[in-house]
């Protein structure tokens, strides 16, 4: 695995424990408004998770 695998899976590591705590987050949010945040911000990350996947697997390709 080259150096760009790495980061992006240490970083996709990263992503994973932010998520659980996120939806932990909304499972318990009481308001409309955090709940919106709150998924608004799970799908960005959960975005750039899939880009980092993306890029280790287009780097493994090589």
């Amino acid at each position: 695995m080259d150096f760009i695998s790495k980061m992006a899976a240490s970083k996709m590591g990263q992503l994973r424990a932010e998520l659980v705590e996120l939806n932990e987050q909304l499972s318990r949010a009481t308001t409309e408004e955090s709940r919106k945040r709150l998924k608004q911000t799970i799908l960005e990350k959960e975005t750039y998770y899939n880009i980092l996947a993306d890029r280790i697997r287009i780097h493994s390709s090589f």
